[in-house]
């Protein structure tokens, strides 16, 4: 019987160095991974993460901090200190929050500090841990102070600060279809967001108050084209009007449509066939980073009582070139084409 109780003794006394306080943090901010991005127009905006505690720590307080390096370690000069329990504190839970221009300010001028940055200044991605700190209660009877620190806070919350803005996407095609065009976008980064404007091009007498290009929340037709190479994907329908007019060189209302990258084209509907409309694109990363607007594009819904779409089913192509450009094509000529081109189905089914 006593090989058994000594392995029990063995197996307790390794419990006991392993116990101590322990922190769990939650947040209410968006993250993957444990990690909180965060964009810089919200480089000055709290982060709340909420915090409970088990456990004893010993002698020397437990930490609540954010450092550039690494947890479990007593906080340098340059970490920014948000708890100092004491080990007679009875307080077990409790909310902490700091931005990412309070985390750079704590930064200082210490000797270690290296280059001292601001909100405006921090041009490069940089993260920070949200740590918990303490000595832990350990030894053969468990009520011996450990020497060192050690990380007690979990999950290893990260807020990534990303300042820099996507690179400027480009439209590679629009599909006339009708009362809408699908977009093609070029250079969208994943994981991102991509943004296509439309307004009506001004023309000579056009009224700067009608809104009938609008866009609307509704989805305008079938997905006839949807899956294909030329647009894949769901007809999204208008995301509503966003203010003033913002695209040169147009008039009335702007109407912004988004979707996730990696989800196919862009379709805007609720337009008016034989109006040119006037597109530009943007991509708005992970982070709420916006990208610079693409260079503008000119294109044309076409009524197509079905032939259009049809065309696109049976394998043809609208690459947008003089749609792209005005609506050269847009027009009669299209229309002329497939009905030649239905005609020779025809003659060969």
């Amino acid at each position: 019987m006593r090989l058994p109780f000594i392995g029990l003794l063995l197996f307790a006394s390794t419990a006991v160095a392993q116990t101590g306080p322990q922190v769990t943090f939650t947040s209410s901010s968006t993250a993957t991974n444990n990690t909180v991005t965060v964009p810089k127009s919200e480089c000055g905006q709290p982060r709340r993460f909420n915090w409970q505690r088990s456990g004893s720590s010993c002698e020397d307080p437990l930490y609540i901090y954010v450092t550039q390096g690494t947890c479990g370690t007593r906080p340098a000069a340059t970490d920014l200190v948000l708890e100092t329990l004491d080990p007679s504190s009875s307080v077990l839970n409790g909310v902490v929050s700091f931005s990412v221009a309070q985390v750079l300010a704590a930064r200082g001028t210490g000797a270690d500090a290296g280059t001292v940055t601001t909100c405006d200044t921090q041009d490069t991605e940089i993260s920070f841990k949200l740590c918990a700190s303490a000595r832990r209660l350990g030894g053969s009877l468990g009520f011996d102070c450990q020497e060192t620190f050690s990380n007690v806070g979990v999950p290893p919350f990260v807020v990534k600060f990303d300042p820099q803005p996507p690179a400027t996407p480009s439209i590679g095609k629009v599909i006339p279809r009708d009362s809408a065009l699908s977009v093609q976008v070029d250079g969208a980064e994943s994981n991102s967001t991509v943004i296509v404007e439309v307004a009506m091009v001004a023309t000579a007498g056009s009224d700067a108050g009608t809104d009938t290009d609008a866009g609307t929340d509704a989805d305008a037709g079938t997905d006839v084209d949807a899956g294909t190479d030329l647009d894949a994907g769901t007809d999204d329908g208008g995301a509503g009007l966003v203010g003033a007019l913002a695209l040169e060189g147009t008039t009335g209302p702007v109407t912004r449509v988004d979707k996730a990258s990696g989800e196919g084209n862009v379709v805007i509907t609720g337009l008016t066939n034989g109006v040119t409309y006037r597109l530009q694109a943007i991509i708005r990363d992970a982070a709420g980073n916006e990208s610079p607007a693409s260079a503008s594009v000119d294109a044309t819904p076409v009524k197509s009582n079905g032939l259009f779409d049809a065309y696109v089913e049976g394998g043809g192509e609208e690459r947008g070139g003089c749609a792209a450009t005005g609506g050269g094509i847009a027009g009669g000529a299209v229309l002329a084409a497939l009905g030649i081109w239905l005609s020779s189905r025809r003659k060969v089914s």
